[in-house]
Order: structure tokens, then C-alpha cells, then sequence
């Protein structure tokens, strides 16, 4: 997590400053609600990108594609990363899905919020919160031994 990034995405957001508001908690299942959304970009490649071995090296490309879509930035749409950088988002995503509902389970709060972000800003402050600089909190498994598709080699998985 980058703080400073989150401060500046939900300061944007609400229009004032982080000290002028309120802190709210979301519980565990708000943030799933929140993270449940990004499913959807996995969807049709999630049996490729799972195939594919966790490397680090790809991590930085990760947190960039984060920022963009956090940000609406050029590359937000996620079309042009490379198989291992859908790999790093795709754990990372399952792990803090993983550990919001253990939050929940046990009714922990798991991230606090500006009172005033709306509904529609939780994703973007969840995905700086928890996934953007993740530090695995769980192995990542070890899919390496798996047969990869054909065409599921270090390139884009933009479909023609």
C-alpha cells in the first residue's frame, strides 16, 4: 500500500482534506463488495492467467496498471499487460478477497474510508489499500507444473 496514493485518490474523491472528515470502517464483506467487480477482467483469460507461475519481477507493472485504473490513467483498461502482470493481479486479488472474509468472519473492521466516499469510489480505495504494493500475505501456489494453454506465453492477453 501506498499512502500517499490512497490520500490522494480519496482526498480527490470527496474534494477536501483527509483531516477534515471522519473515518468509517468497512467490514470485510463491504470490501469484498468493493473488489468483487474486478472479476470481471479476469473472466474469459482466468484458466490461462492461473496457469502461469507467480513472479515478482512482474509486480511493478502491476501496481502501475492499478494506478492507471485507479486514476483513469492511459493504460487503465488493462490491455496491453503482459501474462506475468495478470498473474501478480489475479493472487493478489484472490489473497485480499481471501483476507477480507476471514475479517469478516471473525467481525473485524478491515479498512478505514473518509466518511462522504461514496460507494462508487470503495473499488479504486480498495484496490490501493490492499492490493496495490501487496505483500502476499499467503504462498502463492505453485501453478508452474501445469500444462499453459497455447497462446498463453509472457505476452499480452488482449483477444483478437
Amino acid at each position: 500500500m501506498d499512502s500517499d496514493l490512497l490520500r490522494v485518490y480519496c482526498e480527490g474523491v470527496i474534494g477536501k482534506a483527509l483531516e477534515e472528515t471522519t473515518p468509517v470502517w468497512l467490514s470485510g464483506m463491504e470490501v469484498v463488495d468493493a473488489l468483487w467487480p474486478l472479476n470481471a477482467r479476469f473472466g474469459a483469460n482466468v484458466e490461462q492467467i492461473s496457469s502461469l507461475p507467480y513472479e515478482a519481477a512482474y509486480e511493478g507493472e502491476a501496481d502501475a496498471a492499478i494506478e492507471a485504473l485507479v486514476f483513469d490513467r492511459a493504460g487503465a483498461d488493462w490491455g496491453d499487460l503482459s501474462a506475468g502482470a495478470w498473474r501478480v493481479l489475479l493472487e493478489r486479488h484472490q489473497q485480499a478477497i481471501a483476507v477480507a472474509l476471514d475479517k469478516e468472519r471473525v467481525r473485524n473492521p478491515l479498512m478505514p474510508v473518509p466518511a462522504g466516499l461514496p460507494e462508487s469510489a470503495r473499488t479504486g480505495a480498495a484496490l490501493l489499500f490492499l492490493i496495490h504494493r501487496m505483500n502476499l500475505p499467503f504462498p502463492s501456489q505453485d501453478r508452474s507444473g501445469f500444462e499453459v494453454p497455447a497462446g498463453a506465453l509472457p505476452a499480452s492477453l488482449r483477444r483478437h
